[in-house]
Formats: structure tokens, C-alpha cells, sequence
């Protein structure tokens, strides 16, 4: 079994290092080029608020960076295969959930530093903005404008699911430090910042001076799905977790948390690359305004 278990944990973890640190760092660095090339500073001046080298450079970081973690993951997966004995770090002799949640979590850190970056950037696009005209939406934005309630209600009802059926499978055992209190605190937890950070999107001030209302509202959408998406995902991956705790499938808890990681990563950047494509935006509004006589 612990055999059998541990392959199939190296072909999953393949995919994680494949899918996470290569595939869509080249998606996103395609897309970065790609605006570099068609909406050039000359042109586009409003989009680049620092000298054309920075940007240059910020891309050949995150495209260092994105090898290094993604060379790592064959050095970790080397290391469990060949050189770590049984049992791998695990009292049940299977391969530890450790390593695909150490090696997740600083995957994903330069989406972190890419997401802070582009906060700086519209920041400084702010401060730039020489324009006295300013622009702000009538419309009221409301969440059903951006997701549909069976969304909503999918995201509720799985997550209303898993703290139910964890509570079943434990034969509603309210103790507290047992595993189904802090599974929920956990999942209560995680679901109320995501709530607070689609409330963000959805009511706090347009980052970008100059995007287009347009593309504000399909950023919204693909924000709000993208959060709930998650919010599912981990719904279901917690159901797994209490089944674990009843039915002794401790041999898939490596294999499950590596692809729990790449649906996070499927379900959040993905979602966001597939709905937000850069030739459906306006980048008029980065060019140089005409001046008025």
C-alpha cells in the first residue's frame, strides 16, 4: 500500500510543480510581455508611471525566481524519493503532507510579492496622474450584478456541508481542541477574510485611476467568482479531512493536499487569466490626453 500510495503521490506532486512554478508563471509572464510589446510607454504613457527598465526588470525577477522554485520541487521530491527512509516523515509510513504544503506555500509567495507589486504600481500611477478630470460610476454595485446567487448559494451550501458532515462522521462531538472545532474555526475563519476581501473588490476605491469602467466590473466579476471558487475548493478538501479521520485513508493526505493546491491555483490565477484576456481590455484610457483648445 505504502507503495502504491507514494507513486501515485510523485505523479500528483509533478503536477504541482508543473502547473504552479512553469505553467503559470510563463502564462503570466506572456501576458506582462505582451503588454510590454503592444501598449509600449511611447504610446501608452499613463500605464507607466517608472522608467520601462523597471518593468523589464521586475519580469527577469519573477521569471528567476519561478526556476528556482520550480528546480526546487525535483531537489524535494528527489529528497523523498531516493534519499529520506521510511517512513517519510510520517508516523503512519506514508509520505508526509508536509512537503506539498511547504513547497505550496512558497510556490505561491511571488504571486504574493506580484500582487503587492501591482498595488505599489497603481499607487504610483495615482500620484502621477496630472489629470483634473475625474470620473467615478453612477451605478450602484451590487453583488448579484457580479456572481449569480447559485454561485453564491453553492459556496454556502458546501461550506454549511462540510462543518455538517464533519460533525457526522465525528458523531457531533462538540469538544473543544477536537479536530471538527478546529477544522471549523479554521474554515469559518478563512471564509470570512475571503467575504472581507470580495467586499473590498466590490465597494472599495478603483485602484487603477484610469481603467475603464468596463474593465473594472469584469475584474470584479472574475475577483468575486475566483473567491468563491476557492472558498469551495476548500469545502470540499476539509470534507476529505474528516473522511481521513474515519475511513484510514491516511495514505492519500500528500497526495490530496498537492491537489488541493493546484485546484487553489487553477480556480484562482487561471479563472483570473481565462476571463481577463488583455485584448478584450481598453487601453485608451493609458494614452496621452489630447489637450483641449
Amino acid at each position: 500500500m505504502a507503495n502504491w500510495s507514494n507513486n501515485l503521490f510523485y505523479f500528483i506532486f509533478l503536477g504541482q510543480i508543473f502547473l504552479i512554478s512553469y505553467y503559470f508563471p510563463k502564462k503570466l509572464l506572456g501576458r506582462m510581455r505582451s503588454v510590454l510589446t503592444t501598449y509600449p510607454p511611447s504610446s501608452y504613457p499613463k500605464l507607466y508611471p517608472k522608467p520601462v527598465e523597471y518593468y523589464k526588470m521586475g519580469q527577469r525577477g519573477y521569471k528567476l525566481v519561478n526556476q528556482f522554485i520550480f528546480l526546487l520541487g525535483f531537489v524535494i521530491l528527489f529528497i523523498i524519493a531516493f534519499v529520506v527512509d521510511q517512513p517519510t516523515f510520517a508516523d503512519d509510513g506514508f509520505v508526509s503532507e508536509a512537503f506539498p504544503a511547504v513547497y505550496g506555500m512558497i510556490q505561491f509567495l511571488p504571486l504574493l510579492v506580484l500582487e503587492f507589486s501591482e498595488f505599489s504600481h497603481f499607487r504610483q500611477m495615482r500620484k502621477v496622474n496630472s489629470s483634473t478630470v475625474r470620473k467615478a460610476e453612477i451605478r450602484r454595485r451590487r453583488l448579484f450584478n457580479f456572481v449569480s446567487p447559485t454561485i453564491l448559494g453553492l459556496a454556502v451550501f458546501l461550506y454549511l456541508g462540510s462543518i455538517l458532515f464533519d460533525l457526522y462522521v465525528h458523531e457531533f462531538v462538540f469538544q473543544w481542541g477536537h479536530d471538527t472545532i478546529q477544522r471549523t474555526m479554521v474554515l469559518t475563519g478563512t471564509n470570512i477574510f475571503l467575504a472581507a476581501f470580495g467586499a473590498w473588490h466590490l465597494y472599495g476605491r478603483k485602484l487603477d485611476p484610469h481603467q475603464a469602467f468596463g474593465d473594472r466590473a469584469k475584474q470584479i466579476t472574475a475577483n468575486l467568482k475566483s473567491l468563491l471558487f476557492v472558498s469551495m475548493a476548500m469545502s470540499v478538501f476539509f470534507m476529505t479531512t474528516a473522511a481521513d479521520d474515519i475511513w484510514d485513508l491516511d495514505f492519500l493526505d500528500a497526495s490530496l493536499l498537492s491537489l488541493y493546491f493546484q485546484v487553489i491555483a487553477f480556480l484562482s490565477i487561471g479563472h483570473v487569466l481565462r476571463t481577463l484576456r488583455v485584448g478584450d481590455m481598453d487601453f485608451e484610457v493609458y494614452m496621452e490626453d489630447v489637450p483641449v483648445t
